[in-house]
């Protein structure tokens, strides 16, 4: 995700454009961090991943508001199906966190066009739904608290990293932690007693 994902979600709906899209490369970290800004958290899918659920982290799938198994056309039509019932099962046992209802899952193409109506008309329901239900509002709020933190967090480590005191000893208590001659918490205490001496 790019550092300025947020101010760039934010640009864009004042410049009037309400639904913008922000897509991510893969299943990770990413996709937490993505879906802490949007209003909707759709989970691509390619047929055949069913058999990956394993390796997916379970955490995504919580986060989700609707999964589509892409791809659903020619050869892999089957397959896509297939993927998508895997997938609808395994939600049995997950709750969304936005809804508290089971995710969607869907099968699309966008080679022929198929199931796409139904996906968009799904992320309409959700937002009509979360909007006068206030779930939107308050998950809007809640994003603003959480970018909060975030970039107080991300100004500590910065400052943090560029203390001169800090800055010249870090190699070396990296090493010393690699070479297990100071343990973890030791070192931690060690640059942060550097920090904040006066």
């Amino acid at each position: 995700m790019a550092h300025r994902t947020r101010e760039t979600l934010l640009l864009s709906e004042a410049a009037g454009y309400d639904v913008v899209l922000i897509e991510t490369v893969g299943i990770g970290q990413s996709e937490v961090s993505v879906a802490s800004m949007v209003d909707f958290f759709l989970v691509l899918l390619h047929p055949g991943g069913g058999d990956e659920l394993q390796g997916i982290k379970k955490g995504v799938l919580e986060l989700a508001d609707a999964l589509v198994v892409n791809k659903a056309d020619g050869a892999s039509k089957e397959m896509a199906e297939r993927t998508r019932a895997d997938y609808a099962g395994a939600l049995q046992l997950i709750r969304s966190a936005s809804s508290g209802q089971r995710p969607p899952v869907f099968t699309a193409s966008s080679v022929s066009g198929e199931g796409i109506d139904a996906v968009w008309e799904a992320v309409e329901e959700h937002h009509a739904r979360s909007l006068s239900s206030g779930e939107l509002q308050a998950r809007r709020r809640e994003q603003a608290r959480a970018w909060m933190w975030n970039l107080v967090e991300e100004g500590l480590g910065s400052s943090f990293r560029s203390h001169p005191a800090v800055k010249q000893r870090i190699a070396s208590m990296e090493r010393e932690v690699e070479e297990l001659e100071r343990t973890p918490a030791a070192a931690a205490r060690a640059l942060l007693d550097l920090f904040l001496e006066r």
